[in-house]
């Protein structure tokens, strides 16, 4: 059994400060564990059944705290865009672009998203990029219109009135031979 070893970044009082000043449970129990470690001075084992934590969640808080400092018990956020490429106005500016485009009858697909993003980065995306720039926008796959907006249906009809189909079924049907044996 490996005895666990908490370097004094901080002192314990600051460690009780900061563990009693947590903002959720998550980080309470964080700073829970160092301060057991360094006030009663119990091993991962006993701190993780206090806790209720498992022991190696114990020594990978206490390996973060000891390399990294007191920031490593920190929580991060979950979720959001760590990552992005263009910001969420510039997105916006592309999207209003093509939505003019739209609107003056252009079929507006990902590929000329995709390829309007790249000439803006000047660099290549991926296609799912493109896809999930336009789900963040609350765009979603719209189809043409089946129908022509001028088309008229009545003369569609007298058109299919007028002309045969190319190919005409045969007025009798054909008969089968049998052989007799």
């Amino acid at each position: 059994m490996r005895k666990t070893e908490i370097f004094l970044h901080l002192t314990s009082g600051e460690i009780k400060e900061r563990m009693l000043s947590s903002k959720s449970r998550q980080q309470f129990q964080r700073w829970q564990v160092i301060y057991i470690i360094v006030m009663k001075g119990f091993g991962a084992e006993m701190t993780a059944d206090i806790v209720g934590v498992s022991k190696g969640t114990v020594h990978q808080w206490v390996h973060q705290y000891n390399n990294k400092g007191p920031k490593a018990l920190n929580l991060r956020g979950r979720g959001g865009r760590r990552k992005s490429l263009l910001s969420w106005a510039e997105e916006e500016t592309i999207l209003k672009e093509m939505k003019a485009k739209a609107e003056c009858g252009q079929v507006v697909i990902a590929r000329t998203i995709r390829t309007r993003v790249e000439k803006e980065l000047g660099r290549e995306v991926s296609k799912d990029y493109t896809y999930d720039l336009l789900r963040r926008h609350g765009w979603r796959k719209i189809s043409p219109r089946p129908r022509h907006p001028k088309g008229d249906t009545f003369v569609q009809e007298e058109f299919k009135k007028k002309y045969q189909p190319l190919w005409v079924p045969p007025l009798t049907p054909s008969t089968k031979r049998i052989k007799d044996h």
